[in-house]
């Protein structure tokens, strides 16, 4: 499923790449956006969803608190509540599951470029492969292992260069490497540093609207520490590609929940709007009579 995924997404890519004139970096750029482009109707479902969800708490806990000593009533009276108010409560869940086997697919994708973007064959990859280590035999484990490193050498297949001398296959923990020939520039650290950042300013704009219980703020405040540093790790271990796809998607995830979030009290505007017109016409009704 993944290598499908995986396959699926480095065409994508591709095409993209063959679109822009062989530049990978605005390839992927343009890649994130149009990920992130689809998935945004999904993601304002989800706010909507996870708004309707805050709205109906209070009544949640007293449903919890009253029937705490039956939880087959309990599950009932709170099912009864969401459906009385529409809400479903998996709809917040859509994103996140779409989302992760994208991710992973990712993984993939910038490790084995030759393998889903370039769409080599094996015999293909084992020549490339032997003639990098300059070996007669190789083996499959081999041929993947040491993919990236050919990608590198062969831009004429797929051109990872950059400015500054850079390589979207290069790995920023690389830059730190005892064997000089294998050690990167430091300008790569760059690429998780920011990737830290945005995701705890990506943490603060998405909750800073949420009303949470005590014990839901001493969880979150644990994610908000977890999420920044995976990010980090993630963007520090694995080649800058991915770093890059993950900082930019950051980026236009915090524009999106700003979008979200106007969308949102506009919404909100409108409906006390026209509550209060309902309710001056109610009043004028009575004073008429």
């Amino acid at each position: 499923m993944i290598d499908f995924i995986s396959g699926l997404l480095g065409s994508i890519i591709r095409l993209i790449y063959n679109l822009v004139g062989s530049n990978y970096l605005i390839a992927l750029l343009i890649f994130t956006f149009l990920t992130k482009l689809i998935l945004f109707p999904l993601m304002l479902k989800q706010l909507k969803s996870t708004a309707s969800i805050q709205k109906i708490a209070p009544e949640d806990k007293k449903i919890r608190e009253k029937y705490k000593d039956n939880p087959q009533k309990m599950n009932e009276e709170i099912l009864k509540l969401y459906a009385d108010n529409k809400v479903s409560p998996m709809a917040g869940c859509i994103v996140p599951i779409i989302q992760i086997p994208i991710i992973i697919a990712m993984f993939w994708v910038v490790k084995q470029p030759l393998t889903y973007i370039s769409r080599l064959d094996n015999t293909q990859l084992v020549e490339y492969t032997q003639q990098y280590l300059q070996k007669d035999e190789v083996t499959e484990k081999e041929v993947k292992a040491y993919e990236i490193n050919v990608a590198k050498e062969h831009p004429e297949i797929i051109d990872m260069n950059t400015v500054y001398g850079l390589n979207l296959g290069d790995s920023p923990k690389d830059a730190f490497a005892k064997d000089e020939s294998k050690r990167v520039s430091k300008l790569t650290l760059i690429i998780p540093i920011l990737s830290f950042l945005f995701a705890i300013l990506s943490n603060k704009i998405s909750q800073r609207n949420m009303k949470m219980t005590e014990e839901q703020a001493e969880m979150q405040k644990s994610m908000n520490l977890m999420m920044p540093l995976l990010s980090a790790y993630i963007s520090y271990s694995w080649p800058l590609a991915l770093g890059v796809y993950w900082l930019f998607g950051s980026i236009l995830g915090i524009g999106q929940q700003l979008i979200m979030d106007k969308l949102m009290e506009e919404k909100d505007e409108n409906s006390k709007n026209k509550g209060n017109k309902k309710t001056l016409f109610l009043g004028k009704g009575e004073n008429n009579d």
